[in-house]
């Protein structure tokens, strides 16, 4: 069914709710899991020392968190006798990040949680991370609600 499944997550709990789901979905097809946490990188740029020096700071607690998070999903996913690797990028745009994750990895399924949008006019005005993964996948997204 499935050879490679992609699990990208954000740190926030509901990002982590789909573990049985990725597990069980792993264990029928005999499938590796790949679990991904995106980092936000610093969104500025200065010239000056002191600003760049707390920027790279916030950065590198961002990536020490997704490496974290990865690495505690990696291990209970390997202990329900699943293959699973971890991952973490660095990217303002996580969308992009995981569909390009996606497409290196020969992921054959994102598997993904949603915390869904308040209403219309909020979804048409800013999508979400999941709708633009919907949106630019090259294969199957399950959305866990």
């Amino acid at each position: 069914m499935f050879d490679t499944i992609l699990w990208p997550v954000d740190g926030s709990p509901r990002s982590f709710e789909p573990m049985a789901a990725v597990i069980n979905l792993a264990q029928l097809s005999r499938a590796t899991v790949v679990v991904l946490s995106i980092a936000e990188p610093r969104l500025y740029r200065a010239a000056d020392a002191e600003t760049l020096a707390s920027g790279d700071i916030v950065e590198l607690a961002h990536l020490n968190t997704a490496k974290h998070d990865v690495s505690a999903i990696r291990r209970a996913v390997q202990a329900a006798g699943v293959a699973c690797e971890d991952m973490v990028a660095l990217s303002a745009s996580p969308s992009a990040e995981i569909v390009n994750v996606a497409r290196r990895r020969g992921c054959d399924l994102i598997v993904m949680a949603t915390r869904g949008k308040l209403g219309l006019i909020e979804s048409l005005l800013s999508p979400s991370c999941t709708q633009e993964v919907v949106a630019a996948s090259p294969v199957p997204v399950l959305i866990i609600p």
